[in-house]
């Protein structure tokens, strides 16, 4: 059976973002388009024969008026972005965001199937944090409402829409490399993550293509807070034969690792290099401000509003990937020539 055209489809033909897509074939009153654009897209949709999903149609005729959002720690500055993007999404459809916490929902039962079984909410995104618990309850979500994970590829039946991780990490050893660094090391999150797999292919490529060896030795997977970023700097830095560089999946994560340097009596840049993943209001404050890599978090909240609510998930098998704006460095402080 031939698979419908869905949004990516009728982005791809009119040379534009699936999100303005999805905003103009909603009728979005708040974009702001040139009218040969607008025109594009419907032309593109009419060529197509691009009909809305069903469950598009059972969202928009929604009564609850309220789209769920589920991360692991509100208090997340990463996570800050994203909501912010996705309440400005669901602020212009005349909707609002509901948060709720992924450990609660998984020690919860009872709070999960009200959340998801009571007409509460019209659909759900949920921000991954790597829990077995985190698949199950998505996809139990997935078949009673629009549900998206949000900087995932899919998982188990539930699509997914993610950011160029793979390209930012890259971005980040080319940097590094660029100075003059050929001891680079490697601090993630959780291993098992999509997003840490991503970081550390892209990680893994970079030094590759510049016959760099990748060392299990320099090669530290933790949690996704400060508090694993110190523990798995020391225990990185525990080892005879240190880096000069450090490449941190995470800025959260970086904070810690700064400070494990710091104490361990090196100075930062001088003595080790550190670049991570996403900026953020306090990194250019830190002793030293840290050079990151820019990701469009706010970007993948919106879109991913978007997405549930033009109810469509219909996509790429291998999920949404947002790639304009692309991957930005910022050089601070924390990286030097070693």
């Amino acid at each position: 059976m031939k698979r419908r055209p869905g949004l990516s489809t009728v982005a791809e033909r009119a040379g534009v973002s699936v999100s303005l897509v999805s905003r103009i074939l909603t009728g979005d009153a708040n974009v702001r388009v040139r009218e040969e654009t607008r025109q594009r897209v419907l032309q593109a949709a009419a060529e197509l024969n691009y009909v809305p999903q069903v469950s598009g149609r059972a969202l928009r005729l929604a009564k609850s008026g309220a789209i769920g959002l589920v991360v692991q720690d509100v208090s997340n500055p990463i996570h800050a972005e994203i909501i912010r993007g996705a309440q400005l999404a669901t602020a212009a459809h005349g909707q609002v965001l509901l948060l709720a916490d992924s450990t609660e929902l998984s020690s919860r039962p009872e709070a999960f199937d009200r959340l998801i079984g009571e007409g509460r909410i019209d659909g759900l995104l949920w921000q991954s944090s790597g829990f077995a618990s985190d698949e199950e309850l998505s996809s139990r979500a997935a078949k009673l409402l629009p549900t998206i994970l949000v900087n995932n590829r899919p998982r188990a039946g539930v699509q997914g829409i993610r950011l160029a991780d793979e390209e930012a990490a890259a971005l980040a050893v080319r940097h590094l490399i660029e100075l003059g660094h050929r001891d680079i090391g490697f601090v993630g999150g959780m291993g098992a993550t999509d997003i840490s797999v991503r970081r550390f292919d892209g990680f893994t490529r970079a030094m590759r293509a510049h016959d760099l060896p990748v060392r299990p030795e320099w090669t530290v997977f933790k949690e996704w807070d400060a508090a694993a970023g110190h523990a798995a700097m020391s225990e990185l830095l525990a080892v005879p034969d240190r880096p000069t560089a450090v490449f941190v999946a995470n800025v959260v994560v970086c904070v810690g690792a700064l400070a494990a340097a710091r104490e361990s009596g090196l100075d930062v840049p001088g003595d080790l290099s550190l670049v991570a993943l996403h900026d953020t209001w306090f990194v250019e404050h830190g002793a030293p401000p840290l050079t990151t890599v820019r990701l469009p978090l706010r970007d993948l909240g919106r879109q991913a509003a978007e997405l549930i609510i033009a109810g469509d998930l219909a996509g790429p098998e291998d999920g949404f990937l947002i790639t304009e704006p692309p991957p930005e460095l910022v050089v601070r402080a924390s990286t030097g020539r070693p």
